[in-house]
């Protein structure tokens, strides 16, 4: 039984696992074990961790030698962070090792396509850090990142497409009845259409799940239709979406809206706001934080109800 491999050899490993995963539709971590197994070993951690030497020289060549920055911190990385060093590759959390970019785009290695959202969350963890519990580890603001472009235009694609429906869900998820658990398991649901915009499509969707769910999303959709149809202003609307005070909201309402179209000029997907120039520094702060942008992304649905003459319904 070999025992060491080289990192060309568990490369061709993860590339044979990628295609094991497709054609027999497990996960990547499913597929690797496997391929472990076909090579004497248990699971592909002691694989890995048994490489020798010559793996453990290649990854060390890997990856960039951690440099001072100013005051005196080194040079923290996030998931798809490029290499300071090396432009030509970049690091992998889950790996926790420096890749060529390839690694991660076009397509990932990590094939259950959540390593944009993992970049988003792990950027607002570290935003969110205090400077005592960063220690002396520093990143620059605007680091180079694989991730970032495609990450962000998924979560604004995303947002744009859910329904006032599942918005209105994410105000219920803290209560302690059926409601609230509907809206915690919707909120969870990767698979739960975003769009769904009729308690039909909503009871559909739970078919078969049992009449304690069919009862709960009746009782959320008695409780929403009222607040779906009173009529709403502009920044009560921007203060839902952007996660501010309705008077902070109130600094945007200027900011003209732009309808977002298909190349062809016919398709409608929605409109984008440009907050620059109209929010104060400090609301422009505070966006910057949670969102990593003063642009907003809406679907169509977004100016229904609104009944303010300066905005198209």
């Amino acid at each position: 039984m070999a025992t060491s491999f080289s990192s060309a050899q568990l490369e061709r490993f993860r590339r044979e696992a990628k295609k094991l995963s497709r054609e027999l539709s497990i996960t990547h971590s499913e597929a690797l074990d496997r391929i472990a197994g076909q090579n004497g070993f248990t699971n592909w951690s002691l694989l890995a961790k048994h490489s020798g030497a010559q793996t453990a020289a290649a990854a060390a060549a890997s990856a960039p030698v951690a440099r001072p920055l100013p005051m005196g911190g080194y040079r923290y990385y996030l998931h798809g962070d490029v290499s300071e060093s090396d432009p030509s590759k970049c690091y992998c959390a889950r790996c926790d090792v420096f890749w060529p970019l390839d690694h991660l785009v076009p397509a990932s290695y990590h094939t259950d396509g959540k390593d944009g959202e993992k970049f988003l969350s792990n950027l607002a963890s570290w935003n969110q850090l205090p400077p005592h519990e960063r220690g002396r580890k520093l990143r620059p603001d605007g680091a180079p990142n694989v991730l970032e472009a495609q990450a962000r235009a998924a979560r604004a694609a995303r947002d744009a497409a859910r329904s006032r429906f599942h918005r209105w869900l994410e105000t219920q998820r803290d209560r302690n009845d059926p409601v609230g658990d509907l809206a915690e398991d919707i909120l969870r649901d990767d698979s739960f259409p975003l769009s769904a915009s009729t308690k039909r499509e909503v009871e559909d969707y739970f078919e078969g799940y049992g009449p304690h769910v069919v009862r709960a999303v009746r009782q959320a959709w008695r409780e929403f239709e009222p607040e779906h149809e009173r009529e709403r202003t502009l920044a009560e609307a921007l203060a839902a979406e952007l996660n501010l005070t309705v008077a902070e909201a109130e600094e945007l309402v200027d900011a003209e809206p732009t309808e977002l179209t298909g190349h062809s000029g016919e398709s409608f997907s929605g409109y984008e706001f440009d907050f620059t120039g109209y929010a104060s520094p400090k609301v422009a702060a505070k966006l910057l934080k949670t969102r990593g942008s003063l642009k907003l992304t809406v679907g169509p649905w977004f100016l229904e109800g609104i009944r303010s003459p300066d905005f198209p319904r």
